[in-house]
């Protein structure tokens, strides 16, 4: 007990690392200041845990007003669009300045390079490692294996994440610690597009992605709505625990 009480009480700086998923964004939807995604209640449920946490990193999404109380961890490095290489480069510039604790990372959704992507996130961990090893500087990384598209049939999104999974239990020489999160199969995301219920209040009753059917949206094959984000922090969480 007392040795949990320590860990709880100590600040621990997570860094949530990715695209638009990251963000909250789909295509412009919704408002700036809500984009919060899966991170406001990922937060949320680690505050109320009683741990002492802070989001960091140097992009703002979903800023609340100020005399919000309820959310302070919008900072992250998340880039709607960015593939791999390119979050990589600007993930290498923050870490000497905000030297965060956890790395939370969901990437590889843009783009076409599907073959690549697996060497592209590895250069990502080795650049982690680099950095932890030269700065003494501990660091947990949570790899997630993505979520998939809309109607959960993308065969290359499978295959990556298989590729990538391999290659977390090849690293053992690593200084950072590397765990794999499975949101693609173990988060519960529905990747159906049942018809929602119109006379619900949001999230409404449905497929966990922005499906044909979901009111007031065009289609996308990529994003959760807020029952899918609700999922992929719970997912997130329960690793973090496990950890912390």
């Amino acid at each position: 007990m007392f040795e949990e009480m320590k860990i709880k009480n100590k600040l621990i700086k997570i860094m949530p690392v990715g695209d638009s998923i990251t963000a909250g964004e789909h295509y412009g939807e919704p408002a700036l200041e809500k984009r919060t995604g899966y991170r406001k209640l990922l937060y949320e449920k680690l505050i109320k845990a009683g741990y002492n946490v802070e989001f960091t990193g140097s992009q703002i999404h979903g800023r609340l007003p100020e005399n919000d109380a309820n959310w302070f961890g919008y900072s992250c490095e998340a880039y709607p669009g960015w593939d791999i290489p390119a979050i990589t480069k600007r993930v290498k510039s923050s870490l000497a300045y905000y030297r965060p604790d956890i790395l939370l990372i969901h990437a590889g959704t843009n783009g076409s390079d599907w073959n690549r992507k697996p060497e592209q996130m590895k250069k990502m961990l080795d650049m982690i490692n680099d950095f932890s090893v030269k700065e003494n500087h501990p660091i947990t990384v949570f790899v997630c294996l993505i979520i998939n598209q809309f109607r959960g049939k993308h065969t290359p999104t499978s295959r990556f994440n298989n590729k990538i999974a391999d290659m977390l239990n090849t690293r053992t020489g690593d200084t950072i610690r590397l765990i794999p999160v499975n949101m693609e199969n173990e988060a519960g995301i529905d990747y159906s597009d049942n018809t929602p219920n119109p006379e619900s209040v949001p999230p409404y009753e449905g497929g966990d992605m922005w499906g044909e059917k979901y009111p007031g949206i065009q289609y996308d094959a990529f994003h959760p709505n807020e029952k899918g984000n609700a999922k992929i922090a719970l997912k997130f969480y329960k690793e973090l625990i496990a950890v912390l």
